[in-house]
């Protein structure tokens, strides 16, 4: 019996801009990324727990490229077999296309909105918000509406895009659109029925329209066939607490400027120059990766850093992180990468950027080490420092594989949901539209 009193499943749609893509053997069959499949079917397992059906609307592309997936592959997806509904949305990159195909795309989220109790939509999208265009729609049909800030703080990557974007007319008309995301994102708190915020940049940020129906949750994609058991933690403690050898490091992820893969580089030269000894494993593509290889021959250091290019998410690319000593995180967007949690899960040492996103999260579990963003000496210094005391890295291994233990992909999902089942089922007034 589910939260109605009947036996019928209330309809939980997802709008989100993160693509499907066309399978051409199987029509009835999609691609999408792999990262982004796991987290779908672990809600999709939520809902069902407490009386739903999943279903999802987002863009479909004829040929989704991994790049576009938000994710590390592509992997299959059959709706029907995971009974949930798949609702296709026309998709945009730009203001021309948006504009073009805002009739149709209205057309096709009020038949995904048909019969749905709950819809969930977030800021995502390109250049306008997909939320943006659903939320009112979802008002009028009469839904509850979820909102959710996922694991970075929007705004600082879009001022930054602004900012650098050549053309006046283009600059001007993002600079417009990026000011009335802002003042919707301050409406959504006012008129949604539940936020959830995965960040604590995004916390502070709307703290004055902060209220009883917002909820600040830790986002993860840890999974239990990813977190390392006992015996796997133990080696990886001997391996750390083994100064006999160099230290060495890795970095994994798009290796694009707001990663400041060249921080990394910069400090090891500077690290290097006072004795330090270790390696550096950089994994992952993206526009920056060959300025970052010329840097690391400039540098002198192409004896001490490889670069192995993209590798899959899962056995092959963790076997390569457990040869590592410590990850190097250094955002420098108020963003939680995906691989803090990930990092923690397989017991690996973390040393970061300081991050409004995940500041509170490691110092209060004492979980890694952070520096000040931009502060090459201070990230050198931690560079040194860990290198001359290992069992610094092996207390991070240990609490950050607890934390990570305590926070997964699953447990996000119960909470979540358990949440939008209690407010459907209150049956009190909804938020103003």
């Amino acid at each position: 019996m589910d939260v109605r009193g009947t036996k019928r499943p209330f309809s939980y749609l997802v709008v989100t801009h993160v693509p499907f893509g066309r399978c051409p053997e199987r029509p009835d069959r999609f691609l999408v990324g792999d990262m982004w499949r796991q987290d779908l079917l672990e809600q999709n397992k939520a809902i069902r727990q407490v009386g739903g059906r999943l279903a999802v609307a987002a863009p479909l592309y004829v040929d989704l490229k991994v790049k576009d997936s938000g994710s590390f592959n592509l992997a299959p997806l059959e709706p029907a077999a995971e009974d949930l509904a798949y609702f296709p949305l026309t998709p945009y990159l730009s203001f021309r296309r948006f504009a073009a195909s805002l009739p149709r795309l209205i057309s096709e989220l009020r038949g995904a909105l048909r019969g749905a109790a709950i819809v969930q939509a977030d800021y995502g999208g390109h250049p306008i918000s997909l939320g943006q265009v659903v939320w009112p729609l979802a008002g009028r049909a009469g839904a509850r509406r979820i909102w959710v800030f996922d694991g970075a703080d929007p705004f600082p990557r879009l001022e930054m895009g602004v900012s650098q974007t050549r053309n006046s007319m283009k600059r001007w008309a993002m600079a417009v659109a990026l000011k009335q995301f802002k003042a919707f994102c301050h409406r959504v708190f006012e008129t949604a029925d539940l936020v959830y915020v995965h960040n604590d940049a995004v916390a502070r940020r709307f703290a004055a329209v902060w209220n009883n129906r917002s909820y600040l949750l830790p986002r993860t994609f840890v999974t239990e066939a990813v977190l390392v058991d006992e015996a796997e933690l133990e080696r990886r403690r001997q391996q750390l607490l083994d100064a006999a050898h160099p230290l060495r490091l890795v970095v994994a992820g798009r290796q694009i400027a707001i990663k400041a893969t060249d921080h990394v580089l910069r400090a090891m030269a500077v690290a290097r120059s006072r004795g330090t000894d270790f390696f550096l494993t950089v994994i992952g593509e993206g526009e920056e990766v060959g300025d970052f290889q010329r840097l690391a021959v400039d540098l002198g250091l192409s004896d001490r850093v490889v670069f192995l290019g993209q590798i899959p998410y899962g056995d092959q690319l963790f076997a390569r992180w457990a040869e590592a000593d410590a990850m190097v995180i250094t955002n420098l967007t108020a963003e939680i990468s995906r691989n803090v949690f990930l990092g923690m899960s397989r017991g690996l040492p973390l040393i970061m950027y300081r991050n409004p996103g995940t500041d509170r999260l490691i110092e209060d579990n004492q979980a890694g080490l952070l520096v000040p963003p931009g502060d090459i000496g201070a990230l050198a210094a931690a560079f040194h420092r860990v290198h001359q005391d290992r069992g610094i890295l092996s207390g991070f291994a240990v609490r950050g594989l607890d934390l990570a233990r305590h926070h997964t992909l699953a447990q996000c999902h119960r909470t979540r949901a358990e949440l939008a089942s209690a407010c459907l089922a209150s049956g009190g007034p909804k938020p103003a539209l």
